[in-house]
């Protein structure tokens, strides 16, 4: 068999090399991530917790007919 498609990685220090690579790389990318993300997402700290987690929307219900009078006197 030839040899034509060889290993990429040759010494055990490469090997140690592309293994701390291949852990460390993506949660650096994953942390700088979170960081860009997050950085336009700054709480105001004068408001209150209950106006930043307020609903967008109310639900107002109210009786559509008004309170009947009385009709023996009133």
């Amino acid at each position: 068999m030839s040899n034509e498609h060889g290993n990429l990685i040759k010494s055990p220090k490469q090997l140690i090399t592309v293994v701390f690579a291949s852990f460390f790389v993506p949660l650096i990318v994953i942390l700088l991530l979170m960081v860009y993300v997050n950085n336009g997402k700054r709480i105001d700290s004068g408001k209150s917790a209950d106006e930043i987690i307020k609903p967008v929307g109310q639900l107002n219900i109210q009786d559509v007919n008004p309170p009947a009078e009385s009709k023996t006197g009133g």
